[in-house]
This record gives structure tokens, C-alpha cells and sequence, in this order.
């Protein structure tokens, strides 16, 4: 399959001298992902793998920032929508799953806020740089929304259980240096240095032979926790449900209110 550039869904696909970058391109909304961006994701980033002229492909975000999640305002219209909510989530899980078996290096390149689910997109990437203006936060817990049981894979395997529940459970917001600290990113740089180098980690991408990055980035993969289990229909219930919730119906509100969330205990 080859690759044409052109934007669709809130999605621009370049192709460059073998760099296939894929911009999130929302900027009014922080780059909060729809669930049609999340369709066309998958789809983008499996043309892209199976392209012969893309040695790399390139995640990142317009107007300063990589992304806020998913967008509240359809998000929370799921409340009252169970297939919805199960099609949301096997969206998700299915971009997310494109992202990390594709053959090919990806790269998440990182800049200004990156929240929720955005963070999810970006662990799935092979490698993670972010600009020194990057922030993250994994935000379920405010919402009462959950991550995908993939996603809590994905996230341990990166910084470890201590710091994925420390995360998780308080939502808190790391800047880029404590993101790197704690393997979140692996590098973190000089916002007037960042597309230098972004150009020069995937010039010395391609110079490598594709055979061995192929390979490598399979073994990789059992080295460590090995790929993130894919969803079933159980697993994507969990995530439904939560959006079905009492909690999440609060979260929406308060965050729409831009107030705190006062979840009911017991």
C-alpha cells in the first residue's frame, strides 16, 4: 500500500525522505483526539508500516502541543451510550495496537501537554522525545473514566508499578525532566532544539538496516513485558462501564465547571 499526503479527521499525513509523519492536527482543542481520529489512526499508521518508501514514522501534535486526551465534549456524551462506549474503546485499543506492532520504528515527539489518553498513544511508541515545555499527566482518576487494561501494560512496562499507580491514583503532573527520570520519555530537549533533534534521531533511524531494526524491535518487545495484551470483549467492558458510571457522569460535570469533582465514597 502507498501513502498519499493529505489530512483527514484531524490527522496530516507528510511523507518526507522516508519519514512518515502523522500530525495531530487540532489545535483549537489541544489536539484532544474524536473517535473518528482514533478510526483513522490505525489506519494511517498500518498504511504507513506497510509502505516501502517509510523507514520511520513520526507521532506528533500541531500548535505546541501533543494532545489533551480525548475530547470531553463527544467523550462525554457516551454516558448514556453503552455500544458507544464500547466502540470508543476498541477504537482506541486498536490505534494503540497499530502503534506498537508496527514493524517500523515510531517515534512520539512531544511537545506542551500531553494528557490521558495522549500519554497512552505516546507509550505505545517505540521511542518517546519530548521538548522541555512537554508536560503529562495519566488524568482517569479526575474523570472517573479508566485506561485500557493495554494501556496500564504499557505504562508499567515504561516506569514501573510503583510509578504507574503513583500516576494512576493521583494524577499527577510531571514535567519533562521528571518524566525522563522516571522513563516515561527518553530524552528530553531544548524547545529551539527539538525539531534538530527530531531530524537527526530519524536520519540515524534510517541509516540503520531495515532487517535488523525490524527484527530488533520484535525481540525488544520480549525482552521486556512483551507486547500489551489486546483487549477483549471483558477488558473493553471495564472501560465502558466506567464511562456508564455515576463517577464519570460527575467528572465530566466538574471538569465542563472547572471545578473539582466531588466523587461520592462507599
Amino acid at each position: 500500500m502507498t501513502l498519499t499526503d493529505g489530512t483527514t479527521n484531524g490527522l496530516e499525513l507528510t511523507l518526507d525522505d522516508g519519514v512518515a509523519t502523522i500530525v495531530i492536527d487540532r489545535p483549537h482543542a489541544r489536539n484532544a483526539m474524536l473517535l473518528k481520529m482514533w478510526c483513522d489512526l490505525a489506519g494511517l499508521v498500518t498504511a504507513a508500516d506497510g509502505d516501502g518508501r517509510v523507514g520511520v514514522i513520526v507521532l506528533r501534535g500541531r500548535g505546541g502541543h501533543f494532545g489533551a486526551g480525548n475530547d470531553i465534549a463527544e467523550f462525554g456524551q457516551l454516558r448514556s451510550d453503552p455500544d458507544g462506549a464500547r466502540q470508543f474503546g476498541w477504537a482506541m485499543a486498536n490505534a494503540m495496537r497499530a502503534v506498537e506492532t508496527a514493524t517500523k520504528p515510531v517515534i512520539a515527539a512531544v511537545e506542551g501537554s500531553c494528557f490521558g489518553a495522549s500519554v497512552a498513544l505516546a507509550l505505545a511508541a517505540d521511542l518517546r522525545i519530548a521538548a522541555r515545555s512537554a508536560r503529562f499527566a495519566i488524568t482517569p482518576a479526575k474523570l472517573g473514566a479508566l485506561y485500557l487494561r493495554s494501556d496500564h501494560h504499557r505504562l508499567a512496562a515504561a516506569v514501573g508499578t510503583g510509578q504507574a499507580r503513583r500516576m494512576i491514583y493521583t494524577a499527577c503532573a510531571l514535567d519533562a525532566a521528571q518524566a525522563e527520570a522516571i522513563g516515561l520519555i527518553d530524552v528530553h530537549i531544548a524547545a529551539d532544539d527539538f525539531d534538530a533533534e527530531l531530524s537527526a534521531l530519524t536520519g540515524a533511524i534510517l541509516a540503520g538496516s531495515p532487517y535488523t531494526l525490524r527484527h530488533s524491535k520484535r525481540i525488544l518487545r520480549d525482552v521486556g513485558l512483551g507486547d500489551a495484551p489486546v483487549e477483549t470483549d471483558e477488558t473493553i467492558g471495564w472501560f465502558a462501564d466506567a464511562i456508564l458510571a455515576a463517577d464519570f457522569a460527575e467528572g465530566v460535570e466538574a471538569f465542563l465547571a472547572k471545578r473539582p469533582p466531588n466523587f461520592a465514597r462507599g
